[in-house]
């Protein structure tokens, strides 16, 4: 009887906190992710601009260059710098996309994560509270 009654109780309290636990971890995971989630856009923010300015650098020297030569910047020669400018760009915006692209899977997995954890803490609630039947 009375051992009987504080091993139920010992059993759902562990059940209790156990499930906590999990939760806790669920939202921990899903807060990580987040971040780093945030983090993969930051990060890709700043190489784009530094991808760019690595770009007009580039661009610029072009420019010198052809002028030095005596070269018109029209015709040929401004059409391969606007190729090369256009090409520059897309290269920075794909680099973007993927990045956010990186950014929502992190993020599906925190959420995941999460839902997975409600799922263990149901699961141990449940078998914790079997034991009253």
């Amino acid at each position: 009887g009375y051992l009987m009654s504080w091993g139920v109780g010992l059993s759902i309290l562990g059940s209790l906190l156990g499930a906590s636990g999990d939760l806790k971890e669920g939202a921990a995971a899903r807060a990580a992710a987040e971040g780093n989630a945030r983090r993969t856009i930051f990060d890709a923010y700043s190489a784009e601009e530094l991808f760019r300015r690595r770009v007009d650098r580039q661009q610029s020297t072009t420019r010198t260059a052809i002028a030095k030569s005596g070269v018109t910047a029209s015709g040929t020669p401004l059409n391969v710098l606007a190729e090369s400018a256009a090409n520059a760009e897309i290269d920075a915006l794909n680099a973007r996309y993927e990045a956010f692209n990186e950014a929502a899977s992190l993020r599906r997995g925190g959420k995941e994560a999460q839902k997975t954890s409600y799922f263990r803490a149901g699961s141990r609630l449940l078998t914790g509270f079997g034991a009253l039947i």
